[in-house]
């Protein structure tokens, strides 16, 4: 009997190292996972104010995007108005250039306006005049004259 109290004791000893050790490693690993809970318990903490600032620099962005838009529609009206503003300088420069042809041009048609004035003014009397005319001959003048201002 010495022999197996031996032998149980050869078996017995290794399997309650084994064990010793899986209770130990089980332990540790148990320690781990409570630090790995706490850690992820700690991230999702500070992930948390991340999403928020992540959602408002989604809205910045996008906001940003919109004025980039703005910015390039400006820009457009900007040039048009600076086409604008060349052809309005030519119109101008065009003006100047042909202003003296203009005010003599102005004092033409004025002083053929005064002389219309005049010449259909005489032209009326002298429709006045062939009108008594006719009164007084029986072939005289029969057409009216005048009636030029109405």
């Amino acid at each position: 009997m010495g022999k197996m109290n031996i032998n149980l004791l050869a078996t017995v000893v290794p399997l309650v190292i084994v064990a010793v050790g899986l209770i130990g490693w089980v332990t540790t690993l148990r320690g781990d996972l409570n630090a790995a809970q706490s850690q992820l318990a700690e991230v999702r903490s500070d992930i948390t104010p991340l999403q928020a600032e992540a959602k408002q620099c989604a809205i910045e962005i996008h906001n940003l995007h919109e004025l980039i838009k703005d910015i390039d529609k400006i820009e457009e009206v900007v040039e048009e108005v600076d086409v604008a503003i060349f052809r309005l300088n030519s119109v101008e420069d065009e003006v100047k250039a042909h202003s003296p042809a203009i005010v003599e041009l102005e004092k033409s048609l004025a002083i053929a306006n005064d002389q219309m004035k005049t010449i259909l003014a005489d032209h009326e009397i002298m429709g006045e005049m062939l009108e008594d005319m006719g009164k007084t001959q029986p072939a005289g003048e029969r057409r009216e004259y005048g009636g030029y201002g109405n």
